[in-house]
């Protein structure tokens, strides 16, 4: 037997799941279709009267109590009469009330003489009250129609005065009210909205989100944007560099539609796609604008950010070095000013054959982008190159990304066992730290490494760890751990000094 029923009336939304929850569900009862055995004249009467074309009802139909004249079939109104068609009056009804009117003009001896002015005056205790409902019931549930079950007795009927309510809604109400009907009617505005909200609720979801470690930083980073570029000219290809007169004129506003995105948003966007590297059409359905908007978006923030944080990205001084020197590095390579190490990142396999021999790495046995990263011995990262092919060398990275020209005499630079530029350093009266090569044993065959290089080895490697750890970082921004796409080829480099540059944001890596 089914726990559940409605009413099979249109328009009627009773429910016996909305007994408990509807005070004016409360007293309304569900009455089962007369059955085909036992009553079919009945059952036909019933369906006729529903006017449904070519309906049979199911085990879970039945007909409210609100559709009787008496509250119930009885023997005298034994059929549901009112309904939505003849808003919720019964002819019979119908037929008495206007006895009882015709009655009451032309007879005027009912009323013992002539009609008074008395004769007008109503029971105040017979008006029926208002109840009043609160917006937001209206908003959530449909509510059906207030039927009308009263009835005139013959010689007697009963008056009705309208009660006016007075309502406590203050203009703050309506605006809310308002703001929340023009949301509704725009879906991509709510969407929008909650989505933004969902990323800036908090420092863990602004991290997980953004790459940002707090909400106070990443709203600091959008003021600092933000007041930096007043007039941002948006990516629109190669020829779109040229700097136009609105830029030049803080009060001179741009020509042209406004944006559907705010900044705000826009800079939401932007970071939420090197974080997460969402695909361009989801972020355009969640922020309700095109593929197209989507790319023009991260494109023109990327270089903005790199223009503007890209330099905060600097090699400190030795002196600088030294002050904040780790307690691990001090014991053991004291003069160390920088620990390299080479990173590739994947990308997609190019058309042409020469970009493909350029871009594959025998070490990977992929196509990648390859990039020379420094950090200080602190672990903050203090050197971005420019990405090369996959194919290019350690060896010539070092030397065309102008980390030479950064180098100081006394520095020591530690890295790892690949990196051939000793001789590249000496003439800059520098020194190269890396694991030791086996050597041939003195006695017997093959090659080993001495006492004294084991434990060189093994401080190199404690310590040079933390190189590899913030690369770990910056391929915590998924658009770079993916594999990029070729279209991102033109901002590759900016996206990966970004990243870089929000890595620093970060914790230290090594402690004091």
């Amino acid at each position: 037997m089914p726990s559940r029923y409605f009413c099979a009336a249109e328009r009627c939304y009773s429910d016996t799941l909305k007994k408990g929850k509807y005070g004016y569900m409360e007293d309304v009862r569900f009455f089962p279709f007369p059955t085909k055995k036992k009553n079919p004249r009945a059952r036909k009467k019933w369906l006729d009267l529903l006017r449904r074309k070519d309906y049979e009802p199911s085990r879970k139909h039945r007909v409210c109590s609100l559709h009787f004249v008496d509250g119930e079939p009885t023997t005298e109104n034994p059929y549901p009469t009112l309904f939505a068609y003849n808003d919720f009056k019964s002819d019979k009804n119908s037929r008495q009330s206007t006895r009882c009117q015709q009655q009451r003009i032309t007879d005027p001896q009912s009323t013992g003489g002539a009609i008074t002015d008395s004769d007008t005056i109503t029971d105040i205790s017979s008006y029926d009250t208002h109840v009043a409902i609160t917006i937001t019931q209206l908003f959530l549930d449909p509510q059906p129609s207030d039927h009308n079950y009263s009835f005139c007795e013959k010689g007697k009927e009963k008056s009705h005065i309208d009660h006016d309510c007075q309502t406590d809604i203050t203009m703050e109400d309506m605006d809310n009210l308002f703001e929340a009907k023009s949301k509704l009617q725009n879906p991509d505005s709510l969407l929008r909205e909650l989505f933004v909200n969902k990323v800036t609720r908090d420092d863990r979801t602004v991290k997980q989100y953004t790459g940002a470690p707090s909400k106070p930083l990443l709203n600091g980073l959008f003021d600092i944007l933000n007041s930096s570029s007043p007039n941002i000219k948006y990516w629109s290809g190669q020829g779109s560099t040229s700097t136009e007169e609105y830029q030049r004129n803080p009060d001179m506003k741009k020509s042209g539609p406004q944006r559907k995105l705010s900044r705000y948003e826009e800079f939401i966007l932007t970071l939420v796609r090197l974080r997460l590297a969402i695909f361009t059409f989801f972020l355009a359905d969640i922020f309700g604008v095109s593929e197209s908007r989507v790319s023009q978006t991260v494109i023109t923030w990327v270089n903005l950010m790199y223009q503007v944080f890209g330099p905060m990205i600097r090699y400190p001084s030795a002196q600088d070095v030294k002050k904040f020197m780790p307690k691990s590095f001090k014991l053991t390579f004291p003069n160390t000013r920088c620990i390299i190490d080479c990173t590739e990142f994947f990308i997609h396999k190019p058309r042409s054959p020469t970009a493909q021999s350029q871009t594959f790495s025998s070490y990977k046995q992929h196509n990648t982008f390859k990039a020379l990263i420094g950090i200080s011995p602190t672990g903050a990262i203090i050197f971005v190159s420019k990405l090369w092919g996959g194919n290019t060398s350690d060896r010539y990275i070092t030397k065309e990304s102008g980390f030479l020209d950064l180098i100081q005499p006394g520095d020591e630079i530690m890295a790892d066992r690949g990196f051939l530029i000793r001789d590249l350093l000496l003439e800059r009266h520098a020194k190269l730290i890396i694991p030791p090569f086996t050597q041939k044993c003195a006695t017997g065959k093959g090659k080993r490494l001495s006492a004294n290089d084991v434990i060189k080895t093994r401080n190199i490697a404690r310590l040079r760890i933390h190189v590899e750890r913030a690369i770990e970082r910056i391929k915590n921004f998924h658009i770079l751990s993916d594999t990029m796409p070729l279209n991102l080829k033109p901002i590759a480099n900016q996206m990966l000094t970004v990243c870089a540059f929000l890595c620093n944001l970060q914790g230290p890596l090594v402690k004091k």
